[in-house]
């Protein structure tokens, strides 16, 4: 009976987007880098700029964005983000202009992981650098400051907002590591995953070519690519 049960379940058809979920997380975890992969399997595009970093050596997030954008430099938003949050959730915060204001702390870090989130993407500063390493909570922000945004009541959250170029909309793939952050649009999370394999033999035959004593341009003549 436990075999036919077995044998039904593995019948069962894949959610393609659950899949390509599970790969990305995979992904993450196991391979050096894999920001650089993930950007150049969509056309050496989609990664933030480099004003946004992570705030701790080996910080590493993957998971899906819930967004926020703050009105000014009241927080209310981000707090409100914190509570929408479901586990594997990254609160993506924009930032309104405010290089002088940080808009996560230690507090709000311990408020995301009580909920789930994996992690907080920043187009601004935070503070309590130290405590988001002790909490090993991934966050990737433009910098650090002491000085905290006012408690407020005004802002939005679940809209598409703007992060160092880049535009995040609620539900979109996440990844970041000590390279930067990539963000995936939800609607092609499939068609992205699928080409990652490609993306990543091309990267490990060069790398291959190089420990053979090789150089890029004669790896490229070699190849036409």
């Amino acid at each position: 009976m436990a075999e036919a049960v077995d044998a039904v379940a593995s019948m069962a058809p894949v959610d393609p987007v659950a899949a390509a979920w599970a790969a990305l997380r995979r992904y993450a975890l196991d391979e050096e880098g894999f920001s650089c992969i993930l950007a150049d399997a969509m056309g050496r595009s989609n990664a933030m700029g480099c004003d946004v970093r992570p705030m701790w050596p080996g910080a590493r997030l993957v998971g899906r964005a819930v967004t926020a954008r703050p009105a000014g430099t009241e927080l209310a938003a981000v707090f409100d983000a914190i509570d929408l949050a479901q586990p594997g959730d990254v609160v993506v915060v924009e930032g309104p202009g405010a290089a002088s204001v940080a808009f996560w702390g230690e507090n709000t870090s311990l408020s995301a992981r009580n909920r789930g989130a994996v992690g907080a993407v920043l187009g601004a500063p935070c503070r309590d650098v130290a405590a988001h390493a002790r909490l090993g909570f991934p966050v990737f922000a433009t910098g650090a400051t002491p000085r905290a945004g006012v408690f407020g009541s005004r802002g939005e959250t679940q809209v598409p907002v703007s992060v160092s170029g880049m535009v995040v909309r609620p539900g979109d793939a996440l990844l970041g590591d000590e390279n930067g952050v990539v963000v995936v649009p939800a609607e092609r999370l499939v068609d992205v995953m699928a080409v990652v394999p490609e993306a990543l033999a091309r990267d490990r035959a060069i790398q291959a070519a190089l420990a053979a004593g090789g150089t890029v341009g004669e790896y490229r003549r070699a190849t036409g690519s």
